[in-house]
């Protein structure tokens, strides 16, 4: 068995391990102070001064709890499992998609729909959401009467709707709306 090595062992000039005994803590909280009563002080009038909300040091526009990563959709993961065609091609079928979701508390919900669902969520998230926000919905893959019921397009087509899926449910924002909520649970 082979004796392990130091992960760092030859990079010596790329890596400075500074021992515990060397830093200065008083002095780094020292620092840190200046750095955050010289942003107070420079802080721009037109946002609240929150004891909650410290000024960054890298710049005086962003603050610590902007864009922190907490992203208020419900959906951990999304994927469309299949699709089914349902009823007699000639009298009236249609094709409905397994939209299996998962959600952060762990829940997998599976919602079937059809399409046209997927175009009233589009329709639905163009008159609800603010226009700056339209630019991240993607657009939806386009209809196809005469191959709907090809096993190759719908293949595609369920790859094309889970790619949508995903984008709109897992956007951050957009995936918290009550649009979106409704339409998973209807």
């Amino acid at each position: 068995m082979p004796t392990p090595t130091h992960p760092f062992r030859n990079t010596e000039s790329l890596l400075v391990v500074i021992p515990d005994d060397r830093i200065d803590v008083e002095a780094e909280a020292q620092l840190y102070d200046e750095l955050c009563d010289d942003q107070i002080s420079i802080r721009p009038s037109s946002r609240p001064k929150s004891p909650q909300e410290p000024p960054s040091i890298f710049s005086r526009d962003i603050w610590l709890n902007d864009n922190s990563g907490a992203s208020l959709a419900f959906a951990r993961n999304v994927h469309i499992a299949g699709w089914t065609s349902v009823g007699d091609k000639l009298g009236g079928a249609y094709v409905v998609y397994d939209c299996v979701i998962r959600t952060k508390e762990d829940t997998t919900i599976h919602a079937h729909k059809r399409y046209s669902d997927f175009v009233l969520l589009y329709d639905a998230l163009k008159h609800s959401l603010p226009k700056h926000q339209h630019h991240f919905i993607p657009a939806l893959p386009p209809k196809y009467p005469f191959s709907r019921y090809r096993a190759a397009f719908l293949d595609r087509r369920r790859r094309q709707l889970q790619y949508w899926l995903s984008a709109v449910l897992l956007h951050p924002e957009i995936g918290a709306c009550q649009a979106v909520r409704w339409w998973v649970m209807d």
